[in-house]
């Protein structure tokens, strides 16, 4: 696979677009800031489970299209986990030092996707266009991953705004009655993640921007929250012991998504995209070191 390094002064990351038109490495100041699985990945398997997917995944940020979530088999158009955009090539269009462009046509859909750097941030623009005679059901999730040297030290969420939280399964479905101010979670431990925290999933509504902290940086995320309105928090600090965990994975999932939860297009939180209709979307991160430190 060819692997295109985009770099400034003090940011590097790795683009793959052979998997996914994916981000599998983020270096700021020499640190290490997305995720890493512990094993090398396999091919990837087309209309493949959770299990199919994990193995095959290179870390770090990768789009999730036209499903997220769980398998979806029915249909004109059967989706794997995560969808099948997620780990098949994307074609480069453009390239330059600080940025790539990339697409992806296929099953009547095509979607674009941008990837920008500058000092400290990574820009992300993407949309999706139904090329199909009829209209079909879409979700979109930024599959944003930080992990590597970042989750080294205790971390800190500090969602900007009014935030609503519901906890979800750890497959992603619903739990609870829906949707609560953040402050209730925020005194039962959400808030922070330690080598302690166990397995879990959530999902933030009614905000657009979070601070992730650890120690010594701080990383801030913010999407365009009118078309990408939830944003899904998933924890793994090497908890799960059952396969194909097996205590292995360190990621922190901060994944702004179309949807309310994890179930895929085989739940009820699915975007219905009409003929020809255009769905765009945007994701940013910056990362500094704290002013502290």
């Amino acid at each position: 696979m060819i692997i295109h390094t985009l770099a400034s002064e003090d940011l590097s990351i790795c683009v793959l677009p052979e998997n996914g038109g994916a981000i599998t490495q983020g270096v700021f100041q020499g640190q290490n800031f997305l995720a890493i699985p512990p094993y090398p990945a396999v091919e990837p398997k087309f209309l493949g489970t959770e299990n199919d997917w994990l193995a095959a995944w290179n870390g770090g940020w990768q789009p999730l299209l036209p499903n997220a979530g769980g398998q979806c088999l029915e249909g004109k158009y059967p989706q794997g986990f995560h969808g099948n955009a997620s780990q098949t090539t994307w074609n480069v269009l453009e390239k330059s030092a600080l940025s790539i462009s990339l697409v992806w046509s296929d099953e009547n859909l095509h979607s674009q996707r941008s990837i920008n750097i500058n000092e400290n941030e990574v820009s992300v623009l993407g949309s999706v266009v139904n090329l199909d005679s009829e209209p079909r059901p879409l979700i979109v999730t930024e599959h944003l991953v930080l992990g590597s040297d970042f989750l080294n030290s205790k971390i800190t969420l500090e969602p900007v705004g009014s935030a609503q939280f519901r906890e979800l399964e750890y497959d992603g479905s619903g739990k609870g009655t829906g949707f609560e101010p953040w402050e209730r979670f925020q005194k039962n431990s959400w808030s922070s993640v330690t080598s302690q925290t166990p397995a879990r999933m959530g999902v933030f509504s009614d905000i657009s921007c979070i601070r992730v902290s650890n120690e010594n940086y701080e990383i801030e995320i913010s999407w365009d929250a009118r078309n990408l309105p939830y944003l899904w928090i998933w924890e793994e600090m090497a908890y799960t012991q059952e396969q194909p965990w097996n205590g292995q994975y360190l990621a922190l999932g901060i994944e702004p998504s179309s949807a309310s939860d994890g179930v895929g297009l085989g739940g009820d939180s699915a975007k219905t995209l009409a003929v020809n209709e255009k769905f765009n979307w945007s994701v940013q991160l910056k990362i500094q070191k704290r002013a502290s430190k």
